[in-house]
């Protein structure tokens, strides 16, 4: 698997037809724009896993990097 970190509107090309742009990021969320042919299905990992086990790859990477839970915020006092 490859692993890369790249910032909005930087792009991966996947061969000939397939690119995936960071869009927009938000703390540690981001948004994605995938443009790739109509017959190649792109489906959101949990969608994914309702009817397929979860990749071994992305399950290596989680077991050794668990992603960080977002901190419940605060009400503010006042």
């Amino acid at each position: 698997m490859l692993s890369l970190r790249i910032t909005p509107g930087d792009y991966i090309a996947i061969g000939d037809n397939i690119i995936v742009q960071v869009s927009q990021a938000q703390g540690a969320a981001f948004n994605v724009s995938i443009d790739a042919p109509r017959d190649i299905p792109i489906v959101r990992g949990a969608l994914h896993e309702k009817t397929t086990a979860r990749p071994d790859c992305i399950q290596r990477k989680w077991e050794n990097h668990p992603p960080k839970k977002p901190r419940a915020t605060q009400p503010e006092s006042g």
